[in-house]
């Protein structure tokens, strides 16, 4: 019989336990920080950058706002990724995607410091997930499959799974996780036959 899993219940839990290392980091004197770097004003981002900050007002992490023309050059947004990977008050970054027509989005990506990136858009961090070696951090929404999946008590291990799309958001992150040590994977989209 199939049975939703709600997301709510979870990242309930996981605010908690982030808010309590948050908490423990702030007595050691560091103050955990994001960066949030948009080009532009498009609606969809200025919705989901609201939500990023109130949760991270929520849990006690500070944001710094890096907030950029549409149509900046690709020199001053990359100005502004040196900026934050020198920042060693900041401890991750956020960028929204895709950016505008005219910039080079690859190289833009490649210019953030893997330990920062905090959405896996880099290939250092990509590297991570795909190696299992641990270094950087895995695509939020592929994370979050997965932490919904153990927050319900559901272990993949010795089991079938099917992992539907390949994009590097979720599909292709999600099935080279722990999920895919553990488990037997298949990988559909929209070219698979039968």
């Amino acid at each position: 019989m199939a049975k939703l899993l709600k997301g709510a219940p979870v990242a309930k839990t996981l605010s908690e336990q982030v808010k309590d290392r948050v908490s423990r980091l702030k007595a050691k004197g560091v103050k955990p920080t994001l960066a949030i770097v948009r080009v532009g004003e498009q609606g969809s981002d200025i919705a989901y950058e609201r939500g990023v900050v109130k949760r991270c007002e929520k849990i006690g992490v500070a944001v710094k706002h890096f907030i950029l023309p549409a149509n900046c050059s690709q020199q001053k947004l990359l100005d502004v990724i040196h900026e934050i990977n020198a920042d060693a008050d900041v401890q991750g970054c956020l960028l929204f995607r895709p950016l505008p027509g005219h910039m080079n989005e690859h190289e833009v990506c490649e210019a953030l410091a893997p330990d920062k990136d905090i959405d896996c858009i880099t290939s250092g961090s990509l590297s991570g997930v795909f190696t299992g070696n641990g270094k950087g951090f895995s695509p939020c929404t592929a994370q979050a499959c997965l932490e919904i999946l153990s927050y319900y008590g559901y272990d993949p291990k010795g089991k079938r799974v099917t992992v539907i799309g390949r994009s590097l958001v979720i599909g292709r992150p999600v099935s080279m996780m722990p999920l895919r040590s553990d488990a037997t994977d298949t990988v559909c989209h929209t070219k698979t036959k039968d």
